[in-house]
């Protein structure tokens, strides 16, 4: 096609071939711009789940058993990673039990069961696939608990029980995390089907129908209070009493919602607490996580539980979350057990073992999860498959990191790229112009001496400043980049020579109508706005400049490869990305490796990764680092 522009330019004479190109990019930037428009709003309407079935094509059925598998495969990777990182098997897993819930908790016995004869769903951690396939007419389900009682860790075991028995024709379990979803602005099947991308990196041009999906929504709790009830009216009214699906909440929340006027129940589903930790139980969980040499240690704590069960340090350590972080603070360093005897209330010593856990994990003789000294055996007795050498974090500067964190992504997925927005657009603004500024002002400075340097060099930067404010930060693979800047430059210079060389043209007018080319090619590839946006600001500073005779040819062609680079380098936001790294580093808000950091919380247990995004152990405790720093 650009060829046949060119040989039309050509033909049209020299005394018409500006004119042309003039025409021709007025045409082809509105083309583009209306094209590029709507590519984005339908990708925007895509993200929001708003398309309805514009897009959607129902695959054959071996394509859906095909993804349906590979979804699976994935969902087990991520989860039974996870399960190995909590330990929830090491030595054993804790025996966690639980009650059944009815009305008006629940739904009727009738809609839950066929009959108003109650279901007996009592049990204890690993019955629980069976207690639901075996008396429960349909996989319908709300976990309960106070914070910490393990209801992640709970369906997470019933995730893996499912995938391990699960036939071609089951669903496919995901659990999907609530408090990333804002139901006032983005339907249920959109955030789905984005979370699926995100925490499971499945391909979005290869949707898996929702009814291939058995869908576990973690914390409703986790929602703004606001959110939770029009959140539990939207899963009403999108799925079905036969769409199985299991929801997890702390009870008081989970209480408010259903009682309120606004929301219901969970359609047909049926209801279970899970019970604190007897002192019994406790006390047989930090015998077998301690060496044997030091159980004497543990003397005066076992003689307490067992004179005052319902102590406030037995109603202290009753949450799987306050035990496994007592064995992390006392089983398994050298401090004295003996120290949570003096604490009077239950509240400080959950809180004193929130805040022992980041120094346990990150001392230098911390056997945290994963990350033994090499050879250093579990209580199991098996070696870890995640032995790796301790990176030498301080303890207070990791504390004061994770702090800054939990302050800044709240409950959102925590990602180093989401750092970007740490920097404000102004200052980033400001310095990447700057910087563009100077850079083109001296490259025009050279080719054409100060005035034109100093022109051009402003105009860059002013484009540069205009652009942060407007670009879309998700950033094309490097591939696409690499790929379209170099046919961006080849089809610069192959017109200017064709032009240049077999039309009797003037050098501004073939830079023009090359130049032309080039950024249509670039923006078609690229499918931004903000392209076309600098585009169209460079292409005006060039048109103005072809005007004036004493203009070289050097210092268009110059402008011509300023301009396509500055599209092309602009659009990375790992400039951005960089720029909050050293302005993170610097502040000492966050260390210069940030992805290194969070890997390795990632290995030692303070967080927990799905997909590419990292989230804190637990809720409770990114709530102690916010407050405690």
């Amino acid at each position: 096609m650009a060829i046949a522009v060119v040989v039309f330019f050509v033909s049209q004479g020299r005394e018409y071939a500006d004119q042309w190109a003039s025409i021709f990019s007025f045409v082809v930037t509105t083309l583009i711009a209306s094209a590029a428009t709507i590519g984005w709003l339908r990708q925007r309407a895509k993200r929001k789940g708003d398309l309805g079935t514009l897009d959607v094509a129902e695959p054959g059925a071996d394509a859906v058993a095909a993804r349906a598998k590979r979804l699976a495969v994935k969902v087990e990777q991520v989860w039974k990673s996870e399960e190995l990182r909590q330990r929830l098997l090491d030595p054993e897993p804790l025996p966690v039990t639980w009650r059944t819930v009815g009305p008006p908790v629940s739904d009727h016995w009738r809609v839950i069961g066929g009959n108003d004869l109650p279901i007996d769903l009592d049990g204890s951690l690993d019955d629980l696939y069976h207690t639901v396939h075996t008396k429960l007419p349909r996989t319908r389900l709300v976990v309960l608990g106070e914070p910490g009682a393990g209801k992640t860790s709970l369906v997470m075991r019933f995730v893996l029980a499912c995938l391990s028995a699960r036939e071609q024709a089951d669903p496919v379990p995901v659990i999907l995390r609530l408090s990333t979803w804002t139901p006032s602005n983005q339907p249920i099947a959109g955030w789905i089907y984005a979370r699926l991308v995100e925490d499971y990196d499945c391909d979005p041009a290869e949707p898996l129908p929702l009814n291939r999906l058995l869908l576990i929504l973690d914390g409703l709790d986790e929602m703004p209070a606001s959110e939770r009830e029009q959140a539990l009216t939207q899963i009403n009214a999108a799925f079905s009493a036969r769409y199985p699906l299991v929801l997890t909440s702390r009870t008081a929340e989970y209480l408010a919602t259903v009682e309120s006027q606004q929301a219901d129940v969970l359609t047909a589903a049926a209801v279970i607490e899970i019970k604190p930790l007897d002192a019994a139980a406790i006390r047989g969980y930090l015998t077998i996580t301690t060496k044997p040499a030091r159980l004497p240690e543990w003397s005066n704590v076992f003689a307490e539980l067992s004179a005052n069960p319902d102590s406030e340090l037995a109603r202290g350590l009753s949450t799987p979350l306050a035990l496994s972080l007592a064995r992390v603070a006392y089983a398994e360093r050298a401090a004295n057990p003996d120290h949570l005897l003096t604490f009077t209330t239950r509240r400080d010593l959950e809180a004193h073992l929130l805040n022992e856990l980041v120094p346990a994990l990150y001392s230098g003789s911390a056997r945290h999860c994963g990350r033994r000294p090499s050879g250093y055996p579990s209580r199991s007795g098996r070696s870890s498959a995640y032995e790796q050498p301790n990176l030498a974090w301080r303890s207070d500067a990791a504390h004061h990191w994770l702090s800054f964190l939990a302050r800044y992504f709240g409950r959102r997925g925590i990602s180093s790229l989401g750092l970007i927005d740490v920097v404000p657009p102004s200052i980033y603004g400001m310095v990447l112009g700057l910087l563009s500024g100077l850079c083109a002002g001296t490259a025009f400075d050279i080719a054409a001496g100060p005035a034109t340097g100093a022109l051009l060099g402003t105009a860059m930067a002013m484009a540069t400043f205009v652009y942060v404010f407007v670009q879309d930060r998700r950033e094309p693979p490097p591939s696409s980049q690499i790929t379209s800047w170099t046919a961006t430059s080849a089809l610069f210079a192959f017109v200017l020579g064709l032009l240049t060389m077999g039309a009797d043209l003037r050098a501004d007018q073939a830079v023009v109508i090359a130049l032309g080319a080039a950024l249509w090619l670039q923006v078609t590839l690229s499918r931004g706005l903000t392209a076309v946006q600098v585009g169209l600001l460079d292409m005006a500073v060039v048109h103005t400049a072809v005007t004036r005779p004493s203009v070289s040819p050097y210092t268009l062609t110059l402008a011509a490869l300023v301009t396509i680079l500055a599209v092309s380098v602009l659009s990375a936001s790992r400039l951005h990305f960089f720029l909050a790294r050293a302005m993170l580093a610097a502040s000492g808000r966050l260390p210069w490796r940030v992805a290194t950091f969070l890997e390795d919380g990632y290995q030692r247990g303070v967080l927990r990764r799905v997909g590419d995004l990292y989230y804190f152990r637990h809720d409770l405790l990114r709530q102690q680092l916010t407050h405690k720093e």
